[in-house]
């Protein structure tokens, strides 16, 4: 019989959390899948007995309480093993995507140095067969099997404020923000997290999202240590290639409360529509799977809906959620056992006048938008205008958030935190409205782009595209939208001062650099005057006043090259 969740125990810490689950059950496991769907069980007591041993090994490093670490490990068990190390010597890590070499402009070494000069070049934990071969780590980079285990190690003294774990802002090489978390910050969102899941033991989780990413490590890895109940983690890399490791896993193993993203979603479906495998999967057992991440589109959502059908999987258990690495994770989450909200809105006046109004879904007007629900029971959330005034719910200005969950700031960087920070309440950068009490996102003010499941801040893809020749720093800016049609995100250049001939030629050189170097594909380029880019008083360009005045029409009379064709 499921038992009722045993709530907040706010004087607890991560290594806690292990100890109680071991003490409550001891057949609780992390599975570890492959390739081929098959799993590996490790104990929650095995992990425990593994994350002493590295402990000993880290503390014959010569590391203490407090200390930072980096850990970029290659499989998830390696980076499973390493954090509740780390945790339980009392360190504070950070999760980073391990890089694939150590030379070129590849995006996570890049972002692996740049926080490895921020926290004052700890050690990295990396993989067997990673040499330190490259001379700004100074002989930093270990590996977990060469540490010296002697089976001690001081055991920390942890209060609950202490910092538990920096998690870095994703997708950004140039100026990655580390958020700070408590131990209380975890312990709080995590409760909360269980209260909108309705989770109890003996759920399942199950996750193929990278544990460098906080929905990946936060949600589907610590939350279920915090609750007690087992869980099962795909590498990321595998689920790519196989989308349907993910799905055989959840079946076979009962799993009640999955997680994905938009990105995950449109995997699944281009896998089920090539296949002409006949599958038995069931998941009419499953209590939830929750969409969040990244924008979500109600399309991609409902197609996914639909092709899982057959398999017993009911549209209420599609659940979109909201939040942020700032926030802990978990911001706002739709009913549970409800079917989710969508309402299509009038997008010229929402774009321009801020205002949500609801329009039929058959008008040429409408834009289709989730609801992410309501507000977790450890935060507020409110909608404010450009000067932080409270907005009247329908009317779209910048979502701001406060709690006991909510990070205390970045890491040694104050004029960040400064920034962000508004009172007792915390500025997430996006923008949405209330709508019926239902929390709608309609926008990115931060200019994250989201392509194919990863963020790009919209400044290192122009600072890229200026390397060519026919693009001059300062006329170039990027930015991020979906399709009202397909759901699929399309990637927008704006270009200023650029004959119109060679517009053709210079299209084909931005995405085929951005391809090489990023991965990412640039879909429409827009020939602007110099004086349309918008820009602040302090000079910083105003990205979302150009998405605004492109997707309501604003260019329709300039050149718009697109990758279906050249001219619209």
């Amino acid at each position: 019989m499921p038992q009722k969740t045993e709530y907040l125990q706010p004087e607890l810490t991560l290594p806690d959390l292990l100890k109680r689950a071991v003490n409550k059950h001891p057949d609780l496991v992390v599975g570890y899948a492959d390739k081929n769907s098959n799993i590996t069980f490790q104990t929650y007591k095995d992990l425990l007995e593994e994350a002493k041993k590295v402990a000993s090994g880290l503390s014959n490093l010569g590391l203490k309480q407090g200390d930072k670490i980096i850990i970029a490990t290659r499989s998830n068990r390696e980076t499973v093993e390493t954090l509740w190390g780390s945790f339980f010597l009392g360190l504070v890590p950070t999760v980073l995507q391990p890089p694939a070499a150590f030379s070129g402009d590849n995006p996570p070494l890049l972002k692996l140095l740049k926080v490895f000069e921020l926290l004052d070049a700890p050690y990295v934990m990396m993989s067997s067969g990673v040499r330190d071969i490259c001379a700004p780590f100074e002989g930093k980079i270990k590996h977990k099997d060469e540490l010296t285990v002697t089976g001690s190690f001081p055991e920390p003294n942890l209060a609950p404020d202490d910092l538990a774990f920096i998690q870095f802002s994703s997708g950004s090489t140039g100026d990655p923000k580390g958020v700070m978390l408590s131990h209380l910050n975890l312990m709080i969102n995590m409760n909360a997290i269980y209260i909108g899941m309705g989770a109890v033991y003996p759920d399942k989780f199950c996750n193929w999202m990278p544990l460098f990413h906080d929905m990946g490590l936060i949600g589907y890895h610590i939350t279920p240590i915090y609750g007690s109940v087992s869980h099962y983690l795909i590498e990321t890399l595998d689920f790519i290639m196989n989308p349907g490791i993910w799905l055989n896993v959840m079946s076979r193993e009962k799993v009640k409360i999955g997680g994905t993203t938009n990105f995950g979603l449109a995997l699944v479906l281009k896998y089920l529509k090539r296949g002409k495998q006949v599958f038995d999967w069931d998941f009419s057992g499953m209590r939830t799977l929750l969409n969040g991440a990244e924008p979500i589109s109600v399309k991609v959502m409902e197609e996914f809906v639909e092709a899982l059908k057959p398999y017993n999987f009911k549209p209420e258990m599609m659940m979109p959620v909201y939040g942020m690495a700032e926030a802990t994770l978990a911001i706002s989450f739709s009913s549970l056992y409800g079917l989710s909200v969508s309402t299509a809105f009038n997008a010229s006046l929402l774009d321009r006048e801020h205002k949500a109004r609801p329009v039929d879904p058959s008008d040429p007007s409408a834009r289709l938008l989730s609801e992410v629900g309501t507000a977790l029971t450890d935060i507020e959330v409110r909608i404010a205008d450009e000067n932080d005034r409270v907005a009247e719910e329908g009317v779209a200005g910048h979502i701001q958030i406060k709690g006991p969950s909510v990070t205390r700031g970045y890491y040694k960087n104050p004029a960040a935190t400064e920034a962000a920070t508004c009172g007792e309440w915390f500025r997430t950068g996006d923008i949405g409205f209330f709508f019926e009490g239902h929390l709608y996102i309609s926008g990115r003010f931060k200019d994250i782009i989201f392509k194919n499941g990863i963020h790009y801040f919209a400044n290192d893809l122009e600072e890229l595209a200026c390397t060519l020749e026919e693009i001059k720093y300062g006329k170039v800016c990027l930015g991020g939208t979906t399709d009202r049609v397909t759901g699929e995100e399309r990637v927008v250049a704006f270009v200023a001062g650029l004959p119109e001939e060679k517009a053709r030629e210079t299209f084909r050189e931005v995405r085929t650099l951005l391809r090489s170097k990023l991965g990412v594909s640039v879909d429409v380029m827009v020939l602007i005057k110099s004086n349309e880019i918008p820009k602040t008083s302090s000079g910083k360009l105003q990205r979302y006043k150009l998405m605004q005045s492109y997707l309501t029409g604003g260019f329709n009379d300039r050149p718009i090259l697109t990758d279906k064709q050249d001219y619209l």
